[in-house]
């Protein structure tokens, strides 16, 4: 008994077409031998054959009876099998995919074919009707042999490449595509699942679908190439891919290319952590506090906000007496205590040095002096751990709050003129 006649799955189970039983075992048989072109039924998830008509027979040479759970590759080579793996046909039941070319290797002899993929259902089990037929001998060698080309070309670009009909439905993949994502023909049978595949999160798969859409609809309405733009991609392996989308409709197909751009983006990401961050206390550095602080200026423009200037003192000391070592941890531990306090409602940066600086705003909380003071103590409270045992560090403050209309470095200026007053009435104050 041949797998085909032993597969009647319950409905819904493993039916793509829900309730539909398709064809019977002998209509099936009937069927593919009233036609005259080779035809071999195969697997779904493999490219397996089931069973073949008696075309297919003369053509491979292979009886109907051993063509049950034999491998295409038998039928093909390997070449022309790799091939056939990579042509999708995700059209619905009963409608042909677009015709291929492929050099085979049959029965020992290389022969040029052209193969259509079909869809059809028997039985309740969703399978694939592969039909093969001489490639037509005039002029179209020629062109044979550059759509080989071709498709080695696009199994050698280093990133993914789909053409798809203008109904979403894919007709070639190549290699990098499948590499990339991992995902069979199988696995998407329709772009429904692609979206649900790829982008397992609703609210992300929402935003995924409608950016593709909107950005697909300019395209076109345009006769252009789509934008390019990146979304964040789930693989088969579980992995989270960054990837570029680009596309272009050719006619009646729509030609989709997919950039893997993870490394690029992680390594523009920390260029420009680098950029905006001190190295040695990992808070925002001067530039980048200008850029942010500049931001809340003109956004919080009715709100009270508050520049706190702050510098260790007798910083000189630490590292003349214990080193520069000594010094880099005590910086390090000052600003992550001023983080803490500062919080996300807040900016904290380091100036240079021993200085720092903060923009801060009077809440329900509490006020901005009130943060100063917080700080202040947070850092003469505690000692510092060094290297040869504990350190008291103080620190000195000032505090300006921006007046009406005012520039940030003019705020920043009166917050520095507040810190040297600080310094003079003895340290470890706070005065604004």
């Amino acid at each position: 008994m041949s797998a085909l006649s032993q597969k009647r799955p319950d409905v819904g189970a493993d039916d793509p077409e829900g309730s539909e039983r398709g064809k019977t075992l002998d209509e099936l048989d009937f069927w593919i031998n009233a036609v005259g072109s080779p035809l071999v039924v195969v697997e779904r998830r493999r490219l397996v054959a089931r069973r073949g008509n008696r075309a297919a027979e003369l053509m491979f040479g292979i009886a109907n009876s051993a063509m049950d759970g034999a491998p295409l590759l038998d039928f093909v080579g390997p070449e022309a099998n790799q091939m056939l793996g990579q042509i999708w046909s995700n059209a619905p039941v009963g409608v042909t995919g677009e015709p291929f070319l492929i050099r085979a290797q049959v029965q020992g002899h290389e022969r040029l074919l052209m193969v259509q993929v079909t869809k059809i259902v028997v039985e309740y089990e969703e399978l694939r009707l592969f039909t093969w037929v001489d490639a037509p001998p005039t002029g179209s060698v020629a062109m044979a042999g550059w759509q080989e080309k071709i498709i080695d070309m696009l199994n050698w670009l280093p990133f993914g490449f789909e053409i798809a009909s203008n109904d979403e439905q894919i007709q070639f993949a190549n290699s990098q595509f499948n590499v990339m994502f991992g995902h069979s023909q199988d696995d998407i049978s329709n772009i429904d699942d692609w979206f649900t595949l790829s982008y397992p999160d609703p609210q992300y798969r929402e935003y995924a679908r409608s950016k593709w859409e909107e950005e697909l609809g300019k395209a076109r309405a345009e006769d252009r190439e789509m934008t390019p733009f990146d979304l964040k991609v789930r693989t088969a392996s579980g992995q989270d891919r960054t990837i570029q989308f680009r596309h272009r409709t050719v006619g009646s197909f729509n030609v989709n290319l997919y950039l893997d751009v993870t490394a690029e983006r992680a390594a523009a990401r920390e260029l420009k952590r680098l950029s905006e961050t001190d190295p040695l206390t990992s808070v925002m550095n001067r530039r980048r506090f200008f850029e942010q602080a500049g931001k809340r200026y003109a956004k919080q423009s009715d709100q009270p906000l508050a520049i706190l200037v702050l510098d260790l003192d007798e910083f000189k000391s630490i590292n003349d007496r214990h080193g520069h070592n000594a010094g880099d941890l005590v910086l390090q531990e000052f600003a992550a205590r001023c983080s803490d306090i500062v919080g996300t409602d807040g900016l904290f940066a380091r100036f240079g040095g021993e200085e720092f600086v903060a923009l801060v705003g009077d809440t329900a909380e509490r006020s901005a002096m009130q943060a100063a003071e917080d700080i202040r103590s947070a850092i003469a409270s505690r000692p510092f751990a060094i290297p040869s045992g504990t350190l008291t560090v103080t620190v000195s403050g000032g505090l300006s709050y921006r007046a009406n209309g005012e520039e940030l470095s003019h705020t920043i200026l009166r917050a520095d003129e507040a810190l040297y007053a600080a310094k003079r009435a003895g340290r470890n104050r706070i005065c604004g």
